[in-house]
């Protein structure tokens, strides 16, 4: 018969095994989470990079338009649609192209465009760079870029 002390032995040892295999369960479920939050956010830079075709066309300029994935929340995105928020400002900046005035203002005042996060909506104007920061409890996304927009430029 196997002395206790064995038998202690090939529990830990059985225990041990098993903590490994859930922690590289967990590393996998992260890496498949990571992979799948990256492939989110390719899709939503396809998706603005045909936003911004439609602002370059309705400006008449081409603005170049990034995602600032910096502080995203990663369950918040694959749930949620960044690009649309984002989308929301730009429909602002479109509709300020709208007259020759405001089209001129975008031309001369917005020189890139990033939409990133933040804990709050907000907009800022600075040195050329439209930054908006999305907060997906915000609403009324549009109005509120284009009140920023009339205030600014």
């Amino acid at each position: 018969m196997l002395a206790a002390r064995e038998i202690v032995k090939m529990k830990l040892i059985g225990s041990m095994g098993l903590i490994g295999l859930l922690v590289v369960g967990v590393a996998a479920g992260a890496y498949a989470d990571e992979a799948s939050v990256k492939q989110r956010e390719l899709k939503q830079d396809s998706d603005l990079i045909n936003d911004a075709k439609n602002t370059a066309k309705e400006c008449g300029i081409d603005i170049p338009i990034k995602f600032d994935w910096t502080n995203a929340p990663q369950d918040l995105i694959m749930t949620n649609s960044p690009e649309s928020f984002c989308d929301n400002m730009l429909y602002s900046v479109r509709r300020i192209c709208g007259d020759a005035d405001g089209k001129a203002a975008v031309k001369e005042k917005i020189k890139t465009i990033s939409c990133g996060f933040g804990p709050e909506r907000s907009m800022s104007l600075k040195d050329g760079t439209l930054d908006y920061k999305i907060n997906f409890d915000s609403s009324n996304d549009a109005d509120y870029a284009y009140e920023f927009l009339q205030n600014n430029l």
